[in-house]
C-alpha cells in the first residue's frame, strides 16, 4: 500500500483533497465518527463458542424431535439479548425458530409475520407437526405481510398493540417505500420497547439499506450499522453491490474491520456476525452437491427477429411502441420464450399519460408526506376528501384528471404467442421428472396442456404442491419459490433466470435443503438471450455481495456452474 493509499483509509475525509480522492476513483471515504466509534466498540462473540443445544432442547422440546445447533444458539440469543438478528440460510430450520421465540421470550401479544403464500402452509402443515414435540405460544398471531398492506388495516399494529414482533422472511419488510414497511417503521418508533426478531436467508438484495432499519428493530442502540440515513449512504457507497465507478466511496476507518487478504465486505461481515444477538449461518453441510447448468436451446429464426426488432426499435411484433426500459427487459424476456403479453385493447395514450403523472405524484407524497399516508388508496382516499370540501384549492390537479379518466379503460392482458420451441423443450425436459419453474403464468398454463405436457401448473394460491405425488411439476417461482419444503425433487428447470441473488438463493432452497436424499441436485437453466445471459450474471453478481457482506454461503457461490 502506498503513502496515499494509506493517509485516505486513516484521516478523516475533510483532510483528504479532492484530487486525491479521484486519484483512486473515489467520491468521498468512510470517517471515523462518534458512531463509528460506537459501533467498533460493540462486543464481538462467535455463536458457535457455547453449545447451546441440550439446554434449549430440554428447555423447551416435549416430544422426541430436537433442534438443530443453529436453532438453538438462535433461540438462545432471543432469550439473552431480548431480540435478535438472523440471516440463516435457507433450509436451515428458521420456521422453528420463528415459532418458538414468543415463547422463550415469554411474550404476552406476540405477532408473526409470514408472507401470505406461506401463511396456511404454517396453520395448516407447520404448527400441528410442532404442537406434537414442543411447548408453542397459545395466543401467538400469524399475519400474512399482505394483510399489514390494506388500507382498511392501517390502525392494525396499534389495534393488536404486540410486545413481540417476529418477522419471517424479513426482506418483505426492506423497502421502506411500501404501506408495510411504513406502518412497522411508525409503530417500532413509538414504542421503542416493542422486541423485535427477524430473519432471512436473503435479507439484503444489493445494499446495506435493504436491512439497517430491520437490524435497528431488532438490535436497538447495539446495531452495527449507522444510525443516521447520511452515514448509513457512506457505508453503502464503499460497500454495496451495483455502486457506480464514479460513485463508490473509499473504505476509510471501514479497514479497521479487515483482516489481511480480506476486502471491505468481508471486513464488515465478521463485525455484523460476530455482534452479539446476531446469528448467521455460513458453511453448507448438506452433505449434497448442487450443478446448475446451460441447456443448449435452438432458437428459432421468427423468434430471433422478433427479439431483434424490439431492442433496435423499441417496438413489440405488433408494432406497438414500448416507452419505458423495464417494459422493453420485460418483453425481451417474454419473447425469448416465443411470445409477449399485451394489452387488448391497447390504452389509449390520454389514459397513460394519466396514470404516469398519477403515480409520480404518489410516489412524492408517499416519500415527503408527515401524515401517516402509507398506500396509494390513502393518498386517494385524501385526496377524495379535500376535493369534497367547499374549497378545493388544495385538491391536486393531477387527481382529478386521472379520476376522470381512469375507469374509462380497463386493462386486460393476453399472451400472444410467437413460437412454440420453449414449451416443446421443456415438454421434452419433463419425460425424466422434476420441477419447472416460470415467472409467466401464461407459460406455466400453456405449457400444462396436454399437446405439451398434461401435467399440473402450480400458480399462486395453490397449495396442493406441498402434497402432490406427482414426479413432474410446474411451479410458480413468485408463488412458490420461497418457504416450501420441495426437497423430494432433485432435477430442476429455470426456463427465465431471475436477476437477484436473494430470489435465486431461496428458488435453489426449495430442493438443495435438509432432507434432500440424493447425491446431487440439478437445475438447468435456459440462457439462450441476452437478456436471460444478463439476468444471470447479475444474480451471481449479487450472490458475490450476499457472503461477503453478510456471511451467508449462497448457493450460486458454491455450486458447480456450468454455463
Amino acid at each position: 500500500m502506498s503513502l496515499l493509499e494509506s493517509l485516505m483509509t486513516r484521516v478523516g475525509d475533510t483532510k483528504v483533497p479532492r484530487y486525491a480522492r479521484e486519484t483512486f476513483g473515489f467520491r468521498s471515504l468512510v470517517q471515523r465518527t462518534s458512531e463509528f466509534a460506537r459501533i467498533e466498540a460493540l462486543p464481538r462473540r462467535d455463536w458457535r463458542d457455547i453449545d447451546y443445544t441440550r439446554i434449549v432442547n430440554e428447555e423447551i422440546a416435549v416430544g422426541d424431535l430436537r433442534l438443530w445447533p443453529i436453532q438453538c444458539a438462535a433461540l438462545a440469543e432471543i432469550a439473552l439479548h431480548r431480540g435478535a438478528f438472523l440471516p440463516i440460510g435457507v433450509g436451515q430450520g428458521k420456521a422453528f425458530i420463528s415459532l418458538l421465540a414468543p415463547v422463550v421470550l415469554e411474550a404476552e401479544r406476540p405477532v408473526l409475520f409470514v408472507p401470505a403464500a406461506l401463511r396456511d402452509q404454517t396453520l395448516d402443515h407447520v404448527l400441528p407437526l410442532m404442537r406434537r414435540h414442543f411447548r408453542l405460544h397459545p395466543r401467538l398471531r400469524v399475519i400474512g405481510y399482505s394483510e399489514l398492506s390494506l388500507a382498511k388495516n392501517s390502525e392494525m399494529l396499534e389495534r393488536f398493540e404486540p410486545d413481540v414482533v417476529v418477522l419471517d422472511e424479513c426482506h418483505a419488510v426492506k423497502d421502506k417505500g411500501t404501506g408495510r414497511t411504513r406502518r412497522l417503521v411508525r409503530y417500532f418508533r413509538e414504542h421503542p420497547e416493542t422486541v423485535c426478531v427477524a430473519m432471512s436467508g436473503t435479507v439484503s438484495s444489493r445494499s446495506l439499506k435493504d436491512f439497517a432499519h430491520i437490524l435497528q428493530w431488532c438490535l436497538k442502540d447495539r446495531a452495527p450499522l449507522p444510525r443516521s440515513w447520511r452515514e448509513l449512504s457512506v457505508w453503502a457507497d464503499a460497500i454495496d453491490e451495483g455502486v457506480a465507478d464514479d460513485a463508490r466511496a473509499a473504505p476509510g476507518a471501514l479497514a479497521v474491520f479487515c483482516r489481511d487478504g480480506e476486502n471491505v465486505r468481508q471486513g464488515f461481515r465478521r463485525r455484523l456476525v460476530e455482534t452479539p444477538a446476531v446469528v448467521a449461518s455460513k458453511e453448507d453441510d448438506l452433505g449434497v452437491s448442487l450443478r446448475i447448468q446451460r441447456l443448449a436451446v435452438e432458437v428459432p429464426e421468427n423468434v430471433r427477429a422478433a427479439l431483434a426488432k424490439l431492442r433496435n426499435t423499441w417496438e413489440t411484433p405488433n408494432g406497438d411502441i414500448v416507452t419505458e426500459a423495464v417494459d422493453l427487459w420485460r418483453h425481451a424476456r417474454e419473447l425469448a420464450l416465443g411470445f409477449w403479453y399485451r394489452w387488448d385493447p391497447p390504452a389509449p395514450r390520454e389514459w397513460m399519460d394519466a396514470r404516469r403523472e398519477w403515480k409520480k405524484y404518489v410516489r412524492e407524497t408517499l416519500k415527503n408526506n408527515k401524515r401517516g399516508l402509507d398506500t396509494e388508496l390513502q393518498v386517494w382516499n385524501e385526496c377524495q376528501a379535500a376535493d369534497n370540501r367547499p374549497v378545493h384549492f388544495d385538491c391536486p390537479k393531477v387527481w382529478k384528471d386521472w379520476r376522470d379518466i381512469k375507469d374509462t379503460f380497463k386493462p386486460r392482458s393476453i399472451a400472444e404467442w410467437v413460437n412454440d420451441f420453449a414449451l416443446r423443450y421443456c415438454g421434452e425436459w419433463m419425460q425424466e421428472g422434476g420441477i419447472v419453474w416460470t415467472e409467466q403464468v401464461a407459460f406455466g398454463e400453456r405449457l400444462a396442456k396436454p399437446r405439451f405436457s398434461g401435467r399440473t401448473y402450480h400458480g399462486a394460491g395453490d397449495v396442493s404442491i406441498l402434497t402432490t405425488t406427482a414426479l413432474v411439476i410446474i411451479a410458480s417461482i413468485s408463488a412458490h419459490g420461497q418457504g416450501k419444503n420441495l426437497q423430494r425433487y432433485s432435477r430442476n428447470l429455470i426456463t427465465a433466470p431471475p436477476s437477484s441473488g436473494k430470489v435465486w438463493e431461496q428458488l435453489l432452497g426449495r430442493t438443495h435443503r435438509q432432507g434432500q436424499t440424493s447425491d446431487e441436485v440439478t437445475v438447468d437453466v435456459m440462457l439462450h438471450a441476452p437478456e436471460l445471459e444478463a439476468a444471470f450474471a447479475q444474480a451471481r453478481s449479487d450472490a458475490g455481495y450476499l457472503e461477503d457482506a453478510l456471511g451467508n454461503r449462497q448457493k450460486l457461490n458454491y455450486a458447480d456452474i456450468v454455463v
